[in-house]
């Protein structure tokens, strides 16, 4: 019998579909293909994509929401073109994934994409400004994986019996600007800085 995946990564075609492919591709390295779901990957060809992703979302324990610069602009697009949003997937996902109290954690993609708030988004994504986000970004790729896949797994510890070997990156922490942390990272992301902030 198929596992039911935990992890639903949930994202929006023509806005950072190759970061989202990217933590798709670290988490089931980490904890294995079968419990993380990714549309593209995950429906075989004949399958009813429209029942297969209903059923994720209603097995899953946590949705990433991968959000680069454009998200918050074509939600609002497909929000006024579309009332219902069931033409918009990334968006029907992340409301399904609410009515099934399912945690949603976005994932702002570079430093371009700006925080979410309510003004920018759609009245039924407004709660997700208050959501805290996590960042993923191309110059700190390696430990924003690892911190990623940290939350996952805070969010679904069962999946610590499936997770391999895992070694995370060697750091060292000082205060940071802004109330934040700053992390000087060493071996392949030598010299590498990542802000976590905080609110």
């Amino acid at each position: 019998m198929a596992v039911a995946p935990e992890v639903f990564v949930n994202y929006r075609t023509g806005d950072e579909e190759m970061a989202a492919t990217l933590i798709q591709g670290e988490l089931a390295r980490r904890f294995g293909g079968d419990h993380v779901f990714f549309a593209s990957r995950s429906i075989a060809p004949g399958e009813d994509y429209t029942h297969r992703i209903e059923d994720a979302l209603r097995r899953c324990r946590v949705v990433l929401a991968v959000m680069g610069p454009r998200w918050a602009q074509a939600s609002g697009d497909a929000a006024s073109r579309s009332p219902g949003q069931r033409h918009d997937w990334a968006h029907h996902e992340i409301l399904r994934a609410r009515e099934y109290d399912v945690p949603v954690l976005p994932v702002l993609v570079g430093r371009q994409t700006p925080r979410l708030r309510r003004s920018n988004l759609p009245g039924e994504l407004g709660f997700l400004a208050d959501r805290q986000y996590m960042r993923f970004d191309h110059r700190n790729a390696v430990i924003d994986l690892d911190r990623i896949g940290d939350e996952v797994l805070h969010c679904v510890p069962a999946l610590s019996t499936v997770e391999r070997d895992h070694h995370p990156p060697a750091s060292s922490g000082f205060g940071g600007p802004g109330g934040g942390n700053c992390y000087h990272f060493h071996g392949d992301m030598r010299g590498a800085h990542l802000h976590f902030w905080s609110r």
